[in-house]
C-alpha cells in the first residue's frame, strides 16, 4: 500500500498543472458546500431565536377563552392556578415567563396597520432577546407605551416619543382604543419582526382587553438544548387533564392558525394548550424545507462537478500516460494493484482539496458570523440583518466525505481502462 501511495503521489506532482487545476476546483467545491450547509445552520439558528423571543418558548401552555360560542381570545383566566399544577413537572433546568399575544389595529394620523400583538412581564425579562434599534424597551413599565418593529414604524411614520393609538375588540364585543406612546423601535427579525410588530407589557395588554389582573395568554418554559420537549409536553397534559383542565389535543400549529376552527366550535369557557416552538413556528416550515431542498440540489451539483471534473481528467490522464502504464505492467504490476493506484490518485486528491476548501470556509464562516449585511428581501427570510453563518465541524467532515467518496467513483472507470492496457502497449507507444 505504501509503494501504491507514493506512485499516486508522485504522478500527482509529475502533472502539477493538471492536479492544481483539479485542487482549485474540488477545494471549491467542498466550500461551496460547507458554505450552504452553515448558511442551512444559521438560518435555523436565528429562525429558533426569533421564535423563542417574539413568539414562544421551548414549551407552550396557551389557553383559548370563549366567552360565548361565537367569540374567542387566547388567554388564561386563572394563571396563579395553572402554574401551580404545572410548577411539580417543570424541570430545574427550565425558566418560567408570562407573555400575553393578541392582535390589534395600530394607527397614526391617517395610517392604520393591523398586526399580532404581544406583551411580556418587563420587570421580570428585560430585554429578553429583543434588539432595540432606538429608544428603551425598559420604557415599556411605564404605563399606555408601545414598542414597534422597525417595518411598522415606517408604515405608522412614526418615531419615538410620538403617540400612536391601538384598536382592539374586547370580550362581550366591546371595542376599546388606547392612546399610548411609542417608547422604542425593535430591529427587524425576519418574517416575525413583518407580522409581530407591537410589543407592550402585560399590563398594558390587560388594559386593553379588560382582563383580570392575574391572567396571561400563555405561560412559555424556556428549556436547555438537552430537555426532550416532547415527553415534557405530555406530562403537562397529563397533569393539566388531572387538575381538571380540558386540553386540546396535540397538533403541529401555531396558536394563530388553531383560533378559526376553535371559533367555529360550539363551545364556551377555557380550554388549554400545550404546544413546543416547533409547533408554534409551524408556518414558517416552507423556510427550513426551501433551505433543505437548496441543500439537496447544491449537493448534487457539486457532487456531479466532482465526479464529472475527475473522470475527465482521469480518462485524460490515462492516454497521456499509456506508456508508463505499459511499462509498469512489463515490469509485473497486476491489473488489481494498478486500479488501486489509480483509484489512490483520485481519492487523495479529492480528500486533500476538500480538506483544504472545506477548511478555509469553515474558518471564513466563523470571521463572517454576523457581520455581512444582507438586503430587506432575505433578511426577512433569513430572522437577521446579517448573513447567518453557523460552520461546524460536521460540516467540514460531511463536506469532505461527499468530495473524496465523489472523487473515488470518478476514479473507477478510469482506473479499470488503465490496468485493461496490455504491457505491449508500451512498445507501440515509443
Amino acid at each position: 500500500m505504501r509503494a501504491l501511495l507514493q506512485i499516486a503521489f508522485r504522478n500527482l506532482l509529475a502533472h502539477r498543472e493538471r492536479g492544481l487545476l483539479l485542487l482549485i476546483v474540488l477545494a471549491g467545491a467542498s466550500a461551496v458546500l460547507v458554505g450552504v450547509m452553515s448558511v442551512s445552520a444559521g438560518v435555523a439558528r436565528a429562525q429558533r431565536e426569533a421564535v423563542r423571543t417574539f413568539l414562544a418558548g421551548d414549551l407552550n401552555v396557551g389557553g383559548y377563552f370563549k366567552e360565548h360560542p361565537d367569540s374567542i381570545f387566547p388567554v388564561v383566566g386563572d394563571t396563579s392556578r395553572v402554574r401551580s399544577v404545572l410548577q411539580p413537572h417543570v424541570p430545574a433546568e427550565c425558566q418560567v415567563r408570562e407573555r400575553g399575544r393578541g392582535s390589534a389595529t395600530a394607527g397614526a394620523g391617517r395610517h392604520r396597520v393591523r398586526s399580532y400583538l404581544m406583551s411580556l412581564d418587563v420587570a421580570a425579562e428585560g430585554n429578553a432577546g429583543f434588539r432595540v434599534r432606538t429608544g428603551s424597551l425598559e420604557a415599556l413599565a411605564k404605563p399606555r407605551t408601545v414598542a414597534l418593529s422597525t417595518s411598522l414604524a415606517e408604515r405608522l411614520q412614526v418615531e419615538v416619543g410620538e403617540l400612536a393609538t391601538l384598536f382592539v375588540q374586547m370580550p362581550g364585543g366591546k371595542r376599546n382604543a388606547v392612546d399610548v406612546e411609542v417608547v422604542a423601535l425593535l430591529e427587524r427579525a425576519g418574517v416575525l419582526g413583518e407580522s409581530a410588530g407591537l410589543l407592550v407589557s402585560n399590563a398594558m395588554l390587560r388594559e386593553l382587553y379588560g382582563f383580570r389582573p392575574d391572567s396571561a395568554s400563555v405561560i412559555q418554559l424556556l428549556c436547555g438544548d438537552g430537555t426532550e420537549l416532547e415527553p415534557l409536553a405530555g406530562t403537562l397534559r397529563g397533569a393539566l387533564q388531572k387538575a381538571g383542565y380540558e386540553v386540546l389535543p396535540p397538533a403541529h400549529e401555531a396558536y394563530g392558525d388553531k383560533l378559526g376552527p376553535l371559533l367555529r366550535e360550539g363551545w364556551a369557557g377555557q380550554k388549554l394548550d400545550v404546544s413546543t416552538w416547533e409547533d408554534e413556528a409551524a408556518f414558517l416550515d416552507f423556510v427550513g424545507q426551501g433551505l433543505g431542498l437548496l441543500l439537496v440540489l447544491v449537493g448534487a451539483v457539486v457532487f456531479g462537478v466532482v465526479v464529472v471534473g475527475l473522470f475527465v481528467s482521469l480518462n485524460v490522464s490515462v492516454r497521456e500516460r499509456t506508456r508508463e502504464i505499459g511499462t509498469l505492467r512489463a515490469m509485473g504490476m497486476q491489473r488489481r494493484s494498478l486500479v488501486a493506484a489509480f483509484m489512490l490518485e483520485g481519492l487523495l486528491v479529492g480528500w486533500a482539496a476538500s480538506l483544504v476548501g472545506a477548511g478555509l470556509a469553515a474558518g471564513l464562516g466563523v470571521l463572517l458570523r454576523d457581520v455581512l449585511p444582507v438586503p430587506d428581501a432575505l433578511s426577512t427570510l433569513f430572522f437577521s440583518g446579517t448573513l447567518p453563518l453557523a460552520p461546524t465541524l460536521g460540516h467540514v467532515v460531511t463536506a469532505v466525505f461527499l468530495v473524496t467518496l465523489g472523487a473515488g467513483l470518478a476514479s473507477i472507470v478510469p482506473a479499470f481502462r488503465a490496468a485493461s492496457l496490455p504491457p505491449r502497449s508500451a512498445m507501440e507507444s515509443l
